[in-house]
């Protein structure tokens, strides 16, 4: 797979580039097959909520959530959490709701508009929806709003993309947020290291 084929594998799930006709990126159950090349990716984020440690009734929200892998992992992992997934193209929300799991909620939604009031999340999640984000720092800007005192979010992307990503960020957000470019935390191939920005708000 192409580093071309693989991004365009992410565009429909993370909601900014909507497909047409019957091709994989159309049907979310085609969509699902095709993500489990990534499927170490997503472990590791559950691994990495989970070992947060966030108390249970704390709250998670994954953007760009797709067919809703992340969330039911993380789900699996620390089931005392309450998580909310995200995704701008409705067909995929559909086909994540189709699993219930408990204490998980799948919404329609743009990371640049999200549909909740301030302070809401203790921690918030996306991977690889960053380098699609039409309005970086407007997404960045959201997320940081949602955070409640002491929260966190994690960006999970390419690690070039977060590159650009990351002086956005430090640009963007309020004052004593921080945000901090880690190395690479897996690789999908050898060659597509993903790194993570970890925003901290005070």
């Amino acid at each position: 797979m192409t580093d071309t084929d693989h991004q365009h594998s992410h565009q429909h799930q993370h909601g900014h580039r909507r497909g047409h006709g019957t091709g994989p990126m159309d049907d979310p159950e085609r969509y699902e097959r095709r993500a489990r090349a990534v499927a170490r990716l997503y472990r590791r984020v559950a691994r990495d909520v989970a070992g947060l440690g966030l108390p249970d009734g704390a709250r998670v929200l994954d953007v760009g959530t797709g067919p809703g892998t992340v969330p039911r992992l993380i789900a699996a992992a620390a089931p005392g959490l309450q998580i909310d997934g995200i995704d701008i193209a409705p067909e995929m929300i559909t086909w994540a709701q189709r699993t219930a799991t408990p204490g998980v909620i799948f919404t329609v939604a743009d990371v640049g508009s999200l549909p909740w009031p301030d302070a809401t999340f203790d921690l918030v999640v996306s991977s690889l929806s960053q380098h699609h984000w039409p309005d970086p720092a407007a997404g960045l800007a959201e997320i940081r709003r949602v955070l409640r005192p002491g929260g966190q979010a994690w960006v999970y992307d390419f690690r070039r993309a977060l590159r650009k990503a990351h002086p956005v960020a430090e640009s963007a957000l309020t004052p004593g947020t921080t945000a901090e470019l880690e190395g690479t935390v897996v690789r999908l191939w050898w060659f597509y290291p993903i790194s993570r920005l970890v925003l901290r708000a005070p």
